[in-house]
């Protein structure tokens, strides 16, 4: 139980609260730990069960069986949280991959729409394929074909930048729904995991409530001489 609980601790680091794939992590590493915890638990209680007038034992087990009942709570939580998570860490990427996308185009119109050379060398200097960008500590060099014509210089750049920008919409395209069906798989299967450890979580708690009404009754039973 000590283990699984180490584990699940050192899933935390580093602590990144705002961000939807660390919840995601933490959840996963809940998960993963909280069915460990699970079987803990339960030798604890064949143990106790097994030794049934050990009242050191019961006192020490009293505590962990309360707590199951927040733990099984903590599981349900994990659904909402998970969906919640997964879906803004989804907007997020396609976001910045549109963003990204998006910065291609208004080059590439920057270019076609260029009337001379210093657009083109403010514009060549910020494509990551040219070779000013090679070393970033030296001044930028302007490349051999900036010294060409100017449609020349434009419809090499625009050559250049075309197939970037169309493999970078085709993988958008392709990434979309691949995501969208891992999380739908991944909330799914973790959904349900949640919910048969959380049911296992609260059934313990029954039992402890149960077994301690059943020793106050018996307790305060009266006696026949």
């Amino acid at each position: 139980m000590f283990a699984s609980l180490n584990s699940l601790v050192f899933s935390l680091l580093p602590l990144q609260l705002t961000s939807p794939d660390w919840l995601l992590r933490v959840i996963n590493a809940l998960l993963a730990n909280s069915l460990q915890l699970l079987v803990g638990i339960l030798v604890l209680l064949v143990a106790r069960v097994l030794n049934g007038r050990d009242l050191k034992l019961a006192k020490r087990l009293a505590w962990i069986e309360k707590s199951a009942r927040w733990w099984g709570i903590l599981l349900l939580l994990t659904i909402p949280l998970q969906i919640h998570a997964g879906t803004t860490s989804i907007e997020e990427r396609e976001a910045r991959e549109n963003q990204n996308i998006l910065q291609m185009r208004q080059r590439l119109e920057t270019i076609k729409n260029a009337n001379d050379q210093s657009q083109l060398r403010r514009v060549g200097a910020n494509l990551p394929s040219l070779p000013s960008l090679l070393s970033p500590a030296s001044p930028p060099t302007p490349p051999p074909h900036l010294e060409s014509p100017l449609p020349v210089i434009k419809d090499r750049m625009i050559a250049d930048l075309n197939p970037k920008l169309n493999a970078a919409q085709k993988e958008h395209l392709r990434r979309k729904p691949e995501r969208w069906h891992s999380f739908f798989a991944d909330a799914i299967r973790n959904g349900i995991q949640a919910g048969l450890l959380a049911t296992a979580f609260l059934k313990i708690t029954k039992y402890h409530y149960k077994v301690k009404t059943s020793t106050h009754s018996q307790a305060s039973a009266p006696t026949h001489s």
